[in-house]
């Protein structure tokens, strides 16, 4: 049992740190809990896009800011309805989740600062952002 469950949270932690592409790759994206995870991974990379922009650019970390919320509110929205949750318990984990998938965003963007000295090129942030950019238009 135990390990299971350690098994299942690092497969989780794994996914996390793959590229969109990746991730999505042979994926049906019709399916409900793929467009929640999609929702939440842009909505988190989002967030992390506004924090890096921040004190240059105050206005495009406030549009940032607003997509990312957009976005959760968009797959706390499928998950009530795909999960039939309700939805106080649907928003509390959305935003977990965001959350975690945030704090990997950190953690990988500073490597590669360190790395490059870039948040964002040369790594799977840049596709993911890319990825992202495209769900949103669509909106």
């Amino acid at each position: 049992m135990i390990m299971s469950t350690f098994f299942l949270a690092n497969s989780a932690k794994t996914e996390m740190n793959i590229s969109l592409k990746e991730y999505l790759n042979g994926k049906d994206l019709e399916k409900g809990l793929t467009q929640i995870y999609l929702l939440k991974r842009c909505s988190a990379v989002y967030a992390y896009a506004s924090g890096i922009v921040l004190k240059l650019d105050a206005v495009s970390s406030k549009n940032f800011i607003e997509i990312s919320n957009n976005l959760l509110f968009k797959a706390v929205e499928l998950k009530v309805i795909e999960e039939e949750k309700k939805l106080e318990q649907a928003q509390d984990e959305a935003e977990k989740n965001r959350k975690e998938l945030f704090s990997n965003y950190i953690a990988d963007g500073k490597k590669n600062w360190e790395k490059n000295k870039s948040h964002f090129k040369g790594s799977y942030i840049a596709e993911d952002m890319a990825i992202c950019s495209k769900l949103t238009e669509d909106n």
